[in-house]
C-alpha cells in the first residue's frame, strides 16, 4: 500500500495534525494512512476511557481542537445537550467539565468531518504499526501486526506514552491480580472488592482518577495513597486566570534562578491580588523559550528536583475529583504520606509494603488488598517499549532525547537520527516531542504542536493539480 503521509498514532496529537492538515492546508490532497488500533480518532489513552468518574481537567471554553474558536467544543456539547445528560459536568463556577470519553467523541466526530468536507482521501486502519525501515529510494515502510507493510515518503509519528512503569520494588507483583500494573485496566480496578484496603503510588492527576473511580464503583475501604514528596495536584482558585509574568524576554540559565523568578513572580502577583495561576499560565505559554534556554545539565537538574512541583501546579484535577479526593481527607478514608515502597510481599491474604517516609530512615509495614501503580506514563521507557520506535532506534534512525522525555528531534519535530542530523520526512506530533520544546502535555500546546507539524507537512506534500 502507497500512501502520501503515514500517521503512527492518531490519539489527540495524531487527530489533532490530521485536522489542522486538512483545515488550514485546503490545497493538499495527498493521501493520508492513520494507523491507529482504537475505534474513534482522537480518543487515545487519555479520552478512550469510558470511565464517567474520569472528567477533563480544563474548562470545556478551553479545549477546543481549533485555537482561535474557543468555544467549538462547548457549542459541540451543547448542541448534543450533553449537560442535560451529564449536570454533573457543570460547577458552581459555571465552567464546564465533560467526561473525557465526550471529549474523545468530540475530537472523532470533528476531525471526520473535517475529511469528509476536504474531500481528501485519509485511511483509518486499525491495526497495529509493529516496526518501520528507510526505504532504499527514500520515504518509509511500516510493517503492520497482521504482516501487511504500507510505504509513504513522509511518515509522522504520534505515538502516545506507554503504561506507567512499574517500580522495581513493586516487580514482584507484576502477574499478581491484586496488583494494578495498568491504571487505566478497568478490568484490574473491577477485581478490587468494596472494602479492600487499596495502597495508591502516586498521587499526581492518575492516582486521583483511580481514587475516585473507585468510590464510583462503590469502594468504601480505607486507601493510602503515597509518593516520595506526597503532593496533591493543588486546589483551584475561584479568581479569573489570565497570563502574568515575563520569562522569555531575558530567560533564566539554571534551573536555579528559574525557580527564583518564579517565587518572584508569584510573590508580586499575590501583592497585586492576582492568582498564582496566573503566573504559571505565563510560564506555560512561554515555556518553550525558557526550556530551550536551559542547558541540557539544567533541564535534567530542573526535572529531578522541580518536575513534581510543577506538574501539582500545572496539571491540577477537575473539580468535581478534586472534591471526592478532598472528602475522602477530610472524612478520614484517604491518607495521603510522602514516602516511598521499599519492599513487597504478596501471601493469599493480601499484600504487605514497606514504606520508608521522606526524610526519614525508619520504615513501616502496610498491609493492603490492592496496589494500584500509579506513577505516571512512561518516559524513560518509551523508546524501548514500543515495537516502531524500537525498530528504528536500532537502525540509527531515532534516539531518545537527553532528557528520557521522549525522541529526540529538532525544533521543526523533525526526528533526529543517532548522529543528530534530522531526517526532512520524518516527524513527531504530540508530548514524545516534548523534550525539546518543554511543555506538550497540556492543551493548548497538545494541538497547536501538531498543527505545526501538519503545516511542515503540507509544504511537502504535492499540491492538487
Amino acid at each position: 500500500m502507497q500512501y502520501d503521509v503515514i500517521l503512527v498514532g492518531a490519539g489527540l496529537s495524531g487527530a489533532a495534525f490530521l485536522a489542522h492538515l486538512l483545515r488550514d492546508h485546503p490545497g493538499c490532497r495527498g493521501s493520508v494512512l492513520a494507523i491507529e488500533p482504537a475505534a474513534r480518532l482522537g480518543a487515545g489513552l487519555a479520552y478512550g476511557t469510558d470511565d464517567p468518574a474520569h472528567r477533563t481537567n480544563v474548562a470545556a471554553g478551553r479545549m477546543s481542537l481549533f485555537p482561535e474558536h474557543p468555544e467549538h467544543f462547548r457549542r459541540w456539547l451543547d448542541g448534543r445537550a450533553e449537560l442535560a445528560r451529564d449536570p454533573e459536568a457543570l460547577g458552581t463556577d459555571g465552567l464546564v467539565h465533560a467526561r473525557r470519553t465526550i471529549y474523545g467523541d468530540y475530537v472523532d466526530e470533528t476531525v471526520r468531518a473535517e475529511i469528509d468536507a476536504s474531500g481528501a482521501s485519509v485511511r483509518h486502519l486499525r491495526e497495529r504499526a509493529v516496526s518501520a525501515a528507510r526505504r532504499p529510494a527514500g520515504g518509509w515502510e511500516v510493517a503492520l501486526e497482521h504482516g501487511t507493510t504500507a510505504a509513504a515518503p513522509l511518515l509522522v509519528l504520534a505515538v502516545g506514552h506507554t503504561a506507567p512503569d512499574l517500580p522495581a520494588v513493586l516487580a514482584p507483583l507484576a502477574h499478581d491480580p491484586r496488583m494494578v500494573a495498568d491504571p487505566w485496566d478497568q478490568a484490574a480496578l473491577d477485581r478490587i472488592g468494596s472494602e479492600d484496603p487499596v495502597l495508591v503510588v502516586g498521587t499526581g492527576l492518575t492516582g486521583c482518577d483511580v481514587i475516585a473511580s473507585l468510590r464510583a464503583r462503590g469502594h468504601r475501604g480505607p486507601v493510602l495513597a503515597v509518593s516520595r514528596r506526597g503532593l496533591l495536584p493543588r486546589p483551584r482558585t475561584t479568581k479569573p486566570v489570565g497570563e502574568w509574568g515575563d520569562f522569555a524576554s531575558d530567560p533564566a540559565a539554571t534551573a536555579l534562578s528559574l525557580l527564583r523568578r518564579v517565587r518572584e513572580a508569584v510573590a508580586v502577583a499575590g501583592a497585586d491580588g492576582r492568582p498564582w495561576e496566573d503566573v504559571i499560565a505565563a510560564l506555560r505559554v512561554q515555556a518553550r523559550t525558557v526550556w530551550g534556554s536551559l542547558p541540557v545539565g539544567e533541564r535534567r537538574r530542573l526535572l529531578r528536583h522541580l518536575r513534581p512541583f510543577w506538574d501539582v501546579h500545572r496539571f491540577q484535577c477537575a473539580p468535581q475529583i478534586a472534591a471526592v479526593v478532598a472528602s475522602g481527607q477530610r472524612d478520614g478514608w484517604l491518607t495521603v504520606l510522602a514516602a516511598t515502597p521499599v519492599a513487597a510481599h504478596a501471601d493469599p491474604d493480601g499484600i504487605e509494603v514497606v514504606l520508608r517516609r521522606r526524610g526519614g530512615r525508619v520504615t513501616e509495614t502496610v498491609r493492603v488488598r490492592a496496589v494500584a501503580n500509579c506513577t505516571g506514563p512512561g518516559h524513560r521507557s518509551v523508546v524501548a517499549a514500543h515495537p516502531l520506535l524500537h525498530s528504528l532506534a536500532e537502525a540509527g534512525h531515532l534516539r531518545a532525547d537527553p532528557c528520557r522525555l521522549g525522541i529526540d528531534v529538532d525544533a521543526a519535530s523533525r526526528v533526529l537520527d543517532a548522529s543528530g542530523t534530522p531526517w526532512p520526512d520524518l516527524f513527531v506530533a504530540g508530548p514524545l516531542a516534548r523534550g525539546t520544546h518543554g511543555e506538550l502535555m497540556g492543551l493548548p500546546q497538545v494541538t497547536t504542536q501538531p498543527r505545526e507539524v501538519a503545516a511542515a507537512v503540507a509544504r511537502l506534500v504535492a499540491p492538487a493539480a
